[in-house]
């Protein structure tokens, strides 16, 4: 086993693990990840288009009273797919937990709020699916812009007849950017015509109820700088909400997934640290809008 892992951690310093369908050494971690642990329902559909499908996972151990996480992959909106994630998904449910991995739409024939909506689809489709049990929203990079949004913003969880602040646990962003750097550059600029700097910012939507938020960073990120999400945290703080920054010394943009993994977990507390907010947060009955 060590063996192992000596072997597959210097093909993922080779390649830098970029998190793509295409991305070798990922296939080759989830195919030494094992499947025994879990149950897998597969390609549910959740609206009605061809890519908005999703798979669910459960412990095998029959928990069915706890908590349902929804991971929402990246890829800068513009690739990534539910189908890379089994390595997440198993040490998710090793943790106890049910979890509920969809797709979203891609560029290109997208725009905001697509990615959002889509996302928004899923967390509502998982909240009917598992009433009365506790759901947190986790998401990586584009992922985690998607779910911090879905929780924000009042309007998309209600267009699905959701009520968002009985009904969501807590949200980790992994990495996920808030805003407000303007975009300049395609497909960006397409994609969010407002350049993050107006509805489309997470930091701009800190004046509303949150329930509990867990903002993950790096300080070796080269693509999302934790400052931002500083400053949300800092906002929603300041108007008697519940938002953490942490910040993990010598993680980058990749590592904020690859820790879940037990392959590559290494020394840092990330994963840990996210089951213990999510068991403290499962304690307490959400209704943060009050």
């Amino acid at each position: 086993m060590l063996a192992r892992k000596f072997i597959l951690f210097g093909l993922v310093a080779l390649t830098g693990l970029i998190i793509t369908a295409a991305c070798a050494p990922v296939q080759l971690l989830n195919s030494v990840t094992p499947s025994s642990g879990f149950e897998k329902s597969s390609d549910i559909s959740f609206a009605d288009h061809e890519r908005l499908k999703l798979d669910v996972y459960r412990p095998k151990d029959g928990a069915e009273t706890g908590p349902v996480l929804v991971f929402v992959h990246g890829g800068s909106w513009l690739e990534g797919s539910k189908d890379i994630y089994k390595f997440m998904a198993e040490s998710l449910t090793r943790a106890g937990l049910t979890a509920v991995i969809p797709n979203y739409r891609l560029h290109p024939g997208i725009k905001f709020p697509d990615p959002v909506i889509d996302t928004t689809k899923a967390v509502a489709w998982t909240a009917r699916e598992y009433s009365g049990r506790p759901i947190f929203l986790m998401g990586h990079s584009a992922g985690g812009y998607n779910i911090l949004m879905t929780a924000l913003d009042p309007q998309f969880l209600e267009d699905e007849n959701i009520d968002r602040c009985t009904s969501i646990s807590g949200v980790i962003s992994l990495a996920g950017p808030v805003g407000i750097v303007p975009l300049k550059e395609e497909p960006y600029i397409t994609i969010f015509p407002d350049r993050f700097t107006a509805k489309d910012a997470p930091l701009n939507q800190a004046h509303n109820p949150a329930p509990p938020i867990l903002l993950i960073n790096g300080d070796k990120d080269r693509s999302v700088y934790p400052q931002n999400a500083e400053r949300l945290a800092a906002e929603i703080t300041e108007r008697g909400g519940n938002a953490t920054v942490k910040i993990y010394k010598d993680m980058n943009h990749i590592d904020a997934v690859k820790f879940f993994s037990k392959y590559f977990d290494g020394d840092s507390t990330l994963k840990a640290d996210v089951v213990e907010f999510i068991r403290k947060n499962s304690a307490i009955k959400p209704d943060y809008c009050q």
